[in-house]
């Protein structure tokens, strides 16, 4: 039996369970069965895989099994294995289109298929329960549906995916970041945030770097145009976004929260030498040789503190100043006297 047509050869389900949702402004019809899981397909556009690799396997079969591969290599998957195994079942339903094609649910697909492998006699895998589409759902209320669940909803998509999803709602289906904003329940700006992040990342990182694990790495190109002097900085040349690209794959970033700090490093040229040629903590090591204040929080809390002090209001000079607050005037002499012990174990007054 065909695979593609196993589902569409049922011209209904009796007995079957009907829910009915509103996608864009159309009532949809959602049927709850439970399908034989040699009738449902991955879906090749899967968030997780579209982005990350190119399939140019020509065999129906071959591409399932690449996609399964791939799927079962993420430790998430892997993990999500053992939850459905000690539960005995699935708590969300998959969503499938008539043609068996799984349009949500593949990593849970993917599960369903290695516990049959490894329980054949086991009745509970062999069918997976599924939310059977309408023939006539649009790929537009696919996106939205999708959209709702993981953007907006709580059952979410990692950052890569979500961003993912977002770039492809305004790109394939023409939705405004405004748009996308309003459905979804966040700023324009975060959208636009991550349109571009997903755009770099797909464009240049992922295509340098191909590897399913690196969709990890999303937090680094996220950070990146959080911060807008490092997004004019990326923004204003290609030969930047390069840079960019080439110390996020070449590992030269430690962690996606160092992107804050590129900010000061992009900016001082031997710091910036540093990054190219030893990574992130030789820059960090320059920077903090012209200023102690980058990687010492003492030193970056008196900075701040002088900055304060050099701009106080009136208010608080009063406070110290008249004896009606003698706490206000206990705080500024415990400063004095903090300072000047530590400029004495410095030996400044020496020097």
């Amino acid at each position: 039996m065909n695979e593609a047509t196993a589902i569409e050869r049922r011209q209904n389900f009796p007995q079957a369970e009907v829910d009915e949702v509103t996608l864009d402004g159309r009532k949809v019809r959602v049927t709850n069965v439970e399908l034989d899981i040699d009738e449902v397909t991955l879906d090749p556009s899967n968030p997780r895989i579209v982005n990350t690799l190119a399939l140019s396997l020509d065999d129906g079969q071959e591409v399932q099994k690449r996609l399964e591969a791939i799927l079962w290599e993420d430790p998430d998957v892997r993990d999500l294995y053992r939850q459905v195994l000690i539960n005995k079942g699935l708590i969300e339903r998959i969503i499938v289109r008539r043609d068996g094609r799984v349009v949500e649910g593949n990593c849970r697909t993917v599960v369903y298929r290695k516990l049959r492998q490894s329980k054949p006699n086991d009745k509970a895998w062999q069918t997976i329960p599924a939310r059977l589409l309408p023939e006539d759902i649009a790929d537009r209320e696919v996106a939205i549906l999708l959209g709702e669940m993981h953007v907006a909803g709580k059952n979410t998509w990692s950052a890569f995916e979500k961003a993912g999803h977002i770039y492809r709602l305004h790109r394939d289906f023409a939705l405004t970041q405004e748009e996308i904003a309003h459905r979804f329940r966040m700023s324009k700006s975060k959208v636009n945030q991550l349109v571009k992040s997903f755009e770099l990342m797909r464009s240049k990182f992922l295509q340098n770097y191909p590897s399913a694990s690196n969709i990890r790495k999303f937090s680094y190109f996220e950070e990146a145009y959080k911060n807008p002097k490092l997004r004019e900085w990326i923004t204003s040349d290609p030969a930047a976004e390069d840079q960019f690209v080439a110390w996020v794959g070449d590992g030269k970033l430690p962690l996606g929260t160092s992107v804050r700090e590129l900010v000061a490093i992009v900016a001082n040229s031997d710091a910036f030498q540093a990054m190219n040629e030893s990574g992130f903590a030789a820059a960090k090591r320059v920077l903090e040789a012209d200023d102690p204040a980058v990687t010492s929080r003492l030193f970056r809390r008196m900075k701040e503190m002088t900055e304060e002090l050099e701009q106080a209001r009136l208010d608080d000079i009063q406070r110290v100043r008249t004896d009606h607050n003698p706490a206000a005037k206990k705080i500024a002499k415990d400063l004095e006297r903090a300072l000047r012990h530590f400029l004495e174990l410095c030996d400044v007054d020496r020097h």
